[in-house]
């Protein structure tokens, strides 16, 4: 039976799981019963697997086969908030109409998760010359400890040969996107402390918002010179984008705020994030100096720094997950590169060759209300990551798909 035949048959199956994963909430920090889900969902179908305790939570992480080389197949258990809007089914309902699974995570990243264990189904059986891992984390959307600290686990237990380790990250790409790297990424809080006052009296006040400007102008001519200094023919520019401003009262028109403040979204490119994103905090520590002045109290913090990643597209990973796409999916897949951060980055750290992402959710649609993915994507996803471990371990029955014998 080929791969394809094999996952046609086990269709209701595999959207089954999906909507089950869909009906628990698993919001970033409530991702306990969604991991005692999958848990049992392996243990059911005889995938060894290990709950690996994580902050007041679990990583869920299952593996067939035995011995070195591994390759791990990563992603995330956490979903952000539903997005406010009016959601056709309700975000914890999934629903399955015109050829798409409906619901908050469906795209991102349930049906990779999905396709990650039907392959390991799959491949069980095929006497595996190494481990195929799966490894799915708390915490990607913020913090992304759950990877960090399931890594240094894995290091300090001896539980992965990281020389003798891959990975894939199986973000939603739309199938048609091998992602090779990302831009660093780090979330600036700043903070102005003036002196409030009544409104019709700016003199007797320091006003944190005139101040909490300027320094994000200078943070604009910052990026700006950042452009041209340090351009990179990949990723393109480093920016540095407000997303948030708060002070004052809507309610206290007259008012003039003792505090104001700010998050800066920065999105450093190699040569910034290089050295623990030395460069970068250097060019923002520079323009902050500048804008400090008597009766002001400048401040600031990051949030969830990392640095980018980059697998090189000569790597026989990367060659690998292309060549499947499409030869074996019949997808034209391009290799490229995204801004956005994810989880890949940890595993490069610790010297892992990383495809960056691949995965059969859709970009377009994660974090968005009505999120779904298209059934025709959920099975070539269990596709996808059949025949990446098919090939990476050197079980290549063909074209036809037929599976080799244990």
């Amino acid at each position: 039976m080929s791969v394809r035949a094999w996952v046609a048959d086990r269709r209701d199956e595999i959207i089954a799981l999906l909507e089950g994963m869909i009906a628990i909430d698993s919001v970033t920090g409530n991702e306990g019963e969604l991991a005692r889900f999958c848990a049992a969902w392996l243990g059911e179908h005889g995938i060894e697997h290990l709950l690996q305790p994580c902050k007041d939570r679990e990583n869920v992480i299952s593996v067939v086969g035995e011995g070195d080389p591994t390759l791990i197949i990563a992603g995330h258990l956490d979903t952000v908030p539903p997005n406010a809007g009016d959601w056709t089914y309700g975000p914890l309902t999934p629903r399955v109409v015109d050829g798409k699974v409906y619901g908050l995570g469906a795209s991102d990243l349930h049906a990779s998760t999905v396709g990650a264990y039907f392959a390991s189904l799959y491949l069980r059986e095929r006497g595996l010359p190494g481990r195929f891992m799966t490894a799915f984390t708390i915490e990607e959307e913020t913090t992304g400890d759950g990877s960090r600290l399931f890594l240094d686990w894995a290091e300090q237990e001896g539980f992965l040969d990281f020389a003798r380790t891959e990975c894939v990250v199986c973000e939603p790409t739309d199938l048609d996107l091998v992602c090779l790297g990302n831009r660093g990424s780090s979330f600036l809080v700043l903070t102005v402390r003036g002196l409030g006052g009544h409104g019709s009296r700016p003199h007797l006040a320091r006003n944190p918002l005139p101040k909490l400007q300027e320094i994000l102008a200078s943070l604009r001519g910052l990026e700006e010179r950042w452009a041209t200094e340090y351009p990179d023919p990949d990723f393109g520019a480093t920016t540095l984008t407000p997303t948030c401003v708060q002070a004052g009262d809507l309610d206290s028109t007259n008012v003039i705020p003792e505090l104001a403040r700010a998050v800066v979204d920065c999105r450093p490119t190699p040569a910034l994030y290089a050295d623990g994103l030395a460069l970068f905090r250097e060019g923002v520590t520079e323009c902050l100096e500048g804008a400090r002045e008597e009766g002001f109290e400048i401040t600031w913090e990051e949030l969830y720094a990392r640095e980018g990643q980059k697998l090189a597209e000569d790597h026989p990973l990367a060659q690998t997950v292309r060549r499947v796409l499409r030869e074996d999916l019949g997808v034209d897949a391009a290799f490229g590169v995204t801004p956005a951060g994810n989880d890949a980055v940890f595993y490069a750290a610790k010297g892992i060759p990383t495809v960056n992402k691949i995965g059969p959710g859709h970009p377009a649609c994660a974090h968005q209300v009505n999120e779904h993915v298209s059934i025709e994507n959920l099975l070539l996803g269990v596709e996808l990551y059949t025949w990446i471990g098919l090939r990476r371990f050197g079980l290549e029955p063909g074209h036809a798909g037929v599976p080799p014998t244990a």
